[in-house]
C-alpha cells in the first residue's frame, strides 16, 4: 500500500471507537508491516491503534500478559518472557525475521493475520488464551480461536495470556528454513508436562505446512501415560509426520514437508527429554 491509496486516517482514543472504525471498514494498523504489502484497490482509511492502552507485559497470577501493541522485541527482551517455558518464546523470536522487523511488528497484528507464522506454534503449545474485541470484550483459547477462524472476522486483538507451565514441564521449538531471515519450510513446537516419570499432558503443534500451526492429536496421544524415552518419543514424532495436513507448494513439497516433521518433532521431544532428565 502506497500514501496515496490512503484517504483517511483515525486515533481513536478508546477500543470501542477503534472497533467502530473497523467495522465501518477501516483498516486497524498498529506496527503496519503487513498493511504496507497488501494494496487495495480503492481508498482506505487507516485506524491507528497505538494510541490504545495495550503495550504492556506483565508476569500477573501465574501468567505472562501481553498487550496486543507489544512489539514482538518488547516480548523478546522481556526478563518474564525469556525465563518462561525453558525460554522457548525468546528462542522462537529470535529467528523471526530480522531486528528491524521486530522492532516495528507487534503481538496483535502478527495473531490477528493468521498466517505464516512461528510465533502461533509456539503460543498454541502454551495453551495461550487471546483476547479480542468485537463489540464487546472477549477471550477464548488460541486454538480455538483459529479452529473456528475467528481471525477473518472483524474485531481487533486486545491481548495474549500465556499461562506459565508448572514443573516438571518443557517446551522447545524448531523451525526449518533456507536463511535465517526466511519464512520457515515447516516449524514444530511440543510441550511436555511429567507426573510420576509418565507425561501428563503434552502439545505437539506443527506449523507452515503450509497451513497454520495446529496440534496433532494423534501425537500427543502417543505421548501421554508413556515415559519420555527414545521409543515414545519416535512413535510421536512419526505419527506427527503421518497426520499433518502437508501439501506441495512452491516452498517445498508435501513430501518433504512430511519428512521434515518427523525430524523437528522428534528434536523437540529430544531436548525436552533431556531437560527434564
Amino acid at each position: 500500500m502506497s500514501i496515496h491509496e490512503v484517504t483517511a486516517y483515525e486515533r481513536p482514543a478508546t477500543i470501542g471507537e477503534a472497533f467502530a472504525a473497523v467495522a465501518a471498514g477501516g483498516i486497524p494498523v498498529s506496527g503496519g508491516t503487513d498493511v504496507i504489502l497488501h494494496p487495495r484497490t480503492a481508498g482506505a482509511t487507516l485506524v491507528d491503534l497505538t494510541g490504545l492502552a495495550m503495550a504492556a507485559i506483565a508476569l500477573d497470577d501465574d501468567a505472562l500478559v501481553v498487550g496486543a501493541n507489544a512489539t514482538l522485541s518488547d516480548l523478546l527482551e522481556h526478563p518474564a518472557a525469556s525465563r518462561l517455558a525453558d525460554g522457548v518464546i525468546a528462542k522462537m523470536l529470535r529467528e523471526v525475521g530480522s531486528p528491524l522487523l521486530r522492532n516495528i511488528a507487534t503481538v496483535g497484528g502478527h495473531l490477528a493475520r493468521g498466517r505464516l507464522s512461528d510465533v502461533i506454534p509456539v503460543l498454541l503449545a502454551l495453551d495461550a488464551t487471546i483476547g479480542y474485541h468485537d463489540g464487546a470484550e472477549r477471550s477464548e483459547p488460541l486454538a480455538a480461536f483459529y479452529r473456528e477462524r475467528r481471525h477473518t472476522s472483524t474485531l481487533i486483538v486486545t491481548g495474549i495470556t500465556i499461562p506459565v507451565p508448572r514443573a516438571p514441564s518443557g517446551a522447545a521449538f524448531r523451525k526449518f528454513s533456507r536463511t535465517g531471515f526466511d519464512l520457515a519450510i515447516l516449524n514444530a513446537a511440543c510441550r511436555v508436562d511429567m507426573e510420576g516419570g509418565r507425561v501428563s499432558a503434552a502439545r505437539v503443534v506443527v506449523g507452515e505446512t503450509p497451513a497454520l500451526g495446529a496440534s496433532v492429536t494423534s501425537a500427543e496421544a502417543a505421548l501421554v501415560g508413556e515415559p519420555l524415552g527414545e521409543v515414545t518419543i519416535a512413535r510421536a514424532a512419526a505419527e506427527a509426520a503421518a497426520q499433518i495436513p502437508a501439501r506441495d507448494d512452491a516452498r517445498a513439497s508435501a513430501e518433504y514437508r512430511r519428512a521434515l516433521a518427523e525430524v523437528l518433532v522428534r528434536r523437540c521431544l529430544d531436548e525436552i527429554s533431556r531437560r527434564l532428565s
